[in-house]
């Protein structure tokens, strides 16, 4: 049996019960070679990334919808057709045979299984492009996007701007990290990482970041292992730049794990002063811990709390992170397209408004409060911040221009809001609202 494909199968089959595709992924490839895993995590996120249109595929030559049959099967049949139809290095012998073995072992249909990837086979070459005359309709099957997101996107960003954004939510994402300034400058860095065989460019808008174009192995570089950075998306990076905390003031950063924000917070203090790592998940906040070591942070202090209930301490600087619904990172998490709800958005909203009235009330008089997310609707966006600020009459929306590096003043808008969504659809979507609090 071809292990590595099964493995892909069995991530698939638990990633659409709603098990987290990348949680599963990292379990299953420590049993595997660096070939395989990279196979396995090709297979995963190519097929997460096309399930709506390689379900349309299938659906043509299926004489019942492919959702009718068993989770197995479904999933053995976008392993098959993905490596049919975007993957030029495997021959479609490969892809067909290996399906159909599967499908013996795992919900014994080969023959349809065969049959079915057969007729996908010599029929790709003139295989129609999914149409509609609805755009979002349109859309939503060519880039495998779910339609009620694709719609909402078109009613706000217009067509061409959201079909810039889906196109690159089927890239795979950029490995992006960003220096860790306490051990040296960016390019020193840029040099560093040559001299061990890593291929690096340094990132536009952030000027701590690089993206590692390739690499031996990013855990095995000697760089890594010194914590001379930290894997860190150039949007998220910017957001620390927004808060701007200065050496020996009191932080919170409020929903902390795994603690990319709180150590570049305790980077531009010159690990000065104190970063309080707040987080609920007793799981990820040995994270914080282990990140603080490998980087050399003595004033990252894990805290486990609720951030909508958590009273200890006033702090001079408050970033609150907030949980959302997680659509400005697609790229990232493919399986989100399939397990987000519209309704996640008003959920989240929800909590978010909590999260923000009580973090409120821990920061000093004087101090700043920064709101972040890594999402692109509103209603956890720009109607939380306003509708925080029309009841909080001692706090105002605050310019972040004066705290951005260069090219990144850019992504803020008249209102003062920073976005990356749509205007920078390489990086993850990210919102940012810098609030001061009065005297």
């Amino acid at each position: 049996m071809d292990r590595p494909r099964e493995q892909a199968l069995a991530v698939l089959v638990e990633a659409e019960r709603g098990s987290f595709a990348s949680a599963l992924i990292e379990q299953a490839r420590g049993e595997f070679d660096a070939r395989d895993s990279a196979f396995i995590l090709e297979l995963v996120y190519g097929v997460l990334r096309n399930r709506l249109r390689i379900d349309w595929i299938l659906d043509r030559f299926s004489a019942k919808p492919v959702a009718s049959t068993d989770d197995n099967t479904r999933n053995i049949l976008r392993l098959g057709a993905y490596q049919l139809l975007f993957l030029d290095k495997v021959p479609a012998s490969a892809a067909v045979n290996t399906a159909t073995e599967l499908a013996k072992m795992h919900g014994k249909k080969q023959s349809y299984v065969n049959g079915l990837l057969r007729n996908i086979e010599r029929s790709k070459e003139k295989l129609p492009l999914p149409d509609a005359p609805d755009a979002a309709k349109r859309l939503s099957l060519l880039y495998s996007h779910p339609e009620w997101l694709v719609k909402r996107w078109t009613k706000r960003v217009g067509v061409e701007q959201t079909e810039e954004v889906l196109r690159n939510n089927n890239k795979p994402a950029p490995l992006v990290a960003r220096t860790n300034t306490l051990r040296g400058t960016r390019e020193e860095l840029v040099q560093l990482l040559g001299s061990q065989g890593a291929s690096v460019r340094r990132t536009t808008f952030s000027p701590s970041g690089i993206e590692i174009l390739s690499s031996p192995g990013m855990t095995t570089l000697p760089a890594f292992r010194e914590g001379r950075f930290l894997v860190q998306d150039e949007a998220a990076q910017l957001v620390g730049f927004i808060l701007s905390p200065l050496p020996g003031e009191t932080v919170l950063d409020a929903c902390a794990a795994p603690g990319g924000k709180a150590m570049h917070l305790a980077e531009q203090m010159h690990d000065q002063g104190e970063v309080v790592a707040l987080e609920s998940d007793a799981q990820r906040i040995g994270r914080i811990a282990e990140n603080s070591g490998r980087l050399g942070i003595s004033i990252v202090k894990p805290v486990r709390g609720d951030a909508s209930t958590f009273r200890a301490g006033s702090y001079d600087r408050v970033l609150i992170d907030a949980p959302c619904s997680g659509l400005g990172v697609l790229r990232r998490h493919p399986d989100g397209r399939w397990t987000k709800k519209e309704g996640t958005i008003r959920e989240r909203a929800v909590l978010q408004e909590k999260i923000l009235e009580n973090c409120s009330r821990l920061l000093k008089p004087g101090g700043v409060l920064v709101y972040a997310t890594c999402t692109t609707e509103p209603e956890e966006n720009e109607n939380i911040v306003r509708s925080f600020l029309s009841r909080n009459a001692g706090f105002t929306l605050d310019d972040p221009h004066p705290h951005l590096p260069g090219e990144a003043a850019k992504l803020v808008g008249d209102d003062l809001f920073f976005r990356t969504f749509p205007a920078a659809p390489d990086m993850d979507g990210f919102f940012a609202a810098r609030i001061v609090k009065a005297e």
